[in-house]
């Protein structure tokens, strides 16, 4: 068998008594994939010949779970897969010859408008949901969820290519260098090997995937760039702070796909193909509308209007409307209302691109500078920008303004720092100022846990819950400290 590592696939060469070469269409890393012909009944195929034919059977087998199984329009079907008889030397896959090109080829193409029309991108994203429900109802994860491993012939979509599909029993005895391609990885599956993945679910490491697809697809942008960026999950720009003709809509189903928590994902991919046609006619009503302009006509009751949005926490509509007076008249309270709605809405990096744009808005002597510079803080924590966070708040108390408010959001950026020893007196001297705070005491709770002090944290908890009327937070650390026989 040694004789394998030299071999090297030519058109019009035979394999064994079943098959002869046509063409080549494919030369990755880690093996061929050719055109060829079956001999027995002379029918196109495709078949994918891995390049470390040394190793065994059942290193080289990809989606053994579809052979014999009935076909699925959007998917790749798997035909046999084996050693070509009657030398049993060749280990080959043989797949339905499917005459296309790859989702990355045609998105890429300059010449088609695949990119840039919405109807596209959503009839070839709801087959792609429903090829991987039907390889997920199979038992097997893809794995690697890319717009490589999705083929297109006209509006049909296939997906293919299952070297790194799993199903959870051969996490305890495999193990993979990456798990598939990495930027479209979820977090949980990088750096993690053999043992490792008993605790990562693949199917919803799918789901991440998917979402990261649909991200690239409405913004051919990745949410993240870096193989550390994905593990450790750094805050990205939210999809409509990139494409603001996105649906709101559309941008939840996204970013329920890209949770950091495995949990928080969507439960299962048949779940998302159900809402995805619904999500389809919303975004293509939403583009037409966003597409038009509307007039930026300064009102008198300009500013009720926004304060009306912000008490029903409709907040685009309170940013756009803000958006407006600011474009027609630089109004100073609009820019405020601008960037404290896109701080509520979560949209952190459009806040800052606001702020960073407009500087002299947040800089002494302008009217709003404090708040403005306050909700810059904010949205640096948000996005782990630390640096800059506390460059703010070192400045704010340089020029004596460290109130109840700037304080706790330093101990915060001492919290994120890992400073738990310093954040704990400075939320204590802030407990002995503002006693009965509850934000104060949540903070103490948390920096106690931090440190390992549960006995304190127990009783900065009591003293919150004592309080009365506890929010949802509370209430779910109550149940957790009393499981745990700390209260």
């Amino acid at each position: 068998m040694s004789r394998n590592r030299f071999f090297v696939p030519s058109a019009d060469r035979r394999l064994g008594d079943r098959y002869e070469l046509i063409e080549c269409l494919g030369d990755g890393s880690h093996g061929w994939v050719w055109k060829a012909h079956r001999l027995s009944d002379n029918a196109i195929v495709a078949l994918k010949l891995p390049k470390d034919q040394g190793s065994s059977n059942s290193e080289l087998e990809e989606g053994s779970l579809l052979v014999n199984t009935v076909p699925h329009d959007n998917v790749v079907s798997i035909h046999w897969m084996g050693r070509v008889p009657p030398d049993r030397e060749w280990f080959v896959i043989e797949m339905e010859y499917f005459p296309s090109r790859t989702l990355a080829q045609v998105f890429e193409d300059k010449q088609t408008s695949f990119a840039a029309s919405y109807a596209a991108i959503f009839t070839t994203y709801q087959q792609v949901l429903q090829g991987v429900t039907h390889l997920h109802q199979l038992g097997m994860a893809h794995g690697d969820i890319k717009p490589h491993n999705i083929l297109l012939s006209g509006e049909s979509a296939k997906v293919t290519d299952f070297g790194s599909s799993l199903q959870p029993e051969e996490m305890y005895v495999r193990s993979r260098e990456n798990g598939g391609t990495i930027l479209y990885s979820a977090p949980e599956m990088l750096g993690i090997l053999g043992p490792g993945r008993r605790k990562a679910d693949p199917f919803r490491a799918d789901i991440y995937s998917l979402g990261v697809l649909l991200y690239y697809l409405l913004t051919s942008r990745l949410p993240h760039e870096t193989s550390s960026q994905v593990e450790r999950h750094t805050p990205f720009p939210r999809p409509r702070e990139i494409n603001s003709s996105i649906c709101p809509a559309v941008e939840d189903f996204v970013l329920r796909c890209l949770a950091e928590k495995p949990e928080d994902r969507w439960p299962a991919v048949a779940d998302m193909v159900n809402g995805v046609a619904n999500l389809r006619r919303l975004q293509l009503e939403y583009s037409v509308v966003s597409g038009q302009k509307v007039a930026a006509t300064p009102t008198a009751d300009w500013s009720l209007a926004v304060m009306a949005d912000f008490e029903k926490q409709n907040y685009s509509a309170a940013e756009l409307a803000a958006h407006r007076q600011f474009e027609a008249a630089k109004d100073a309270y609009a820019f405020l209302l601008m960037a404290q709605a896109a701080a509520r809405d979560g949209r952190h990096f459009d806040c800052l691109k606001y702020l960073e744009r407009f500087p002299a808005y947040s800089r002494p002597p302008g009217k709003y500078a404090d708040q403005l510079r306050l909700i810059a803080v904010d949205a640096y924590v948000a996005v782990r920008k630390i640096n800059a966070a506390e460059t703010l708040v070192n400045e704010l108390t340089a020029e004596g303004k460290a109130d109840r408010v700037l304080l706790i959001k330093k101990a915060s950026i001492l919290g994120v720092q890992a400073r738990f020893d310093e954040a704990r007196e400075l939320l204590l001297e802030l407990n002995r100022q503002h006693p009965n705070d509850r934000l104060i005491l949540k903070k103490l709770v948390l920096v106690n846990e931090q440190l390992r002090d549960t006995g304190k944290a127990a009783a900065y908890l009591r003293a919150l819950i004592a309080l009365g009327d506890p929010d949802a937070w509370a209430a779910r650390k109550l149940e957790e400290f009393t499981a745990l026989g700390l209260l």
